[in-house]
């Protein structure tokens, strides 16, 4: 992997965080938005959204740039939680 440690681990921290207070939530989320097709999509695209933004932001700290194989691990991180959050809304 290409992703240093300890900036992999905090992004995948910050995910499991996400997709925890997604289960907390879980019920207010089915009652506000009753009508919404794919709501899965869209509190997974959420989570990835702020997680690119915490794996940008670790990468600044160390004045570096993620480069092309950094953003390829990056989504295989993302991508282990996508069947989580489906289950969600089943």
């Amino acid at each position: 992997m290409a992703i240093p440690d300890d900036i992999g681990e905090y992004v995948e921290k910050h995910i499991k965080l996400m997709v925890s207070q997604t289960e907390t939530y879980l019920p207010f989320i089915k009652v506000a938005f009753p009508y919404s097709k794919n709501v899965a999509d869209g509190v997974y695209n959420l989570i990835i959204g702020s997680a690119l933004s915490v794996f940008v932001n670790q990468f600044a700290m160390r004045m570096k740039y993620p480069n092309e194989e950094d953003f390829a691990d990056f989504g295989k991180i993302a991508l282990r939680y996508r069947d989580q959050v489906d289950q969600f809304f089943k």
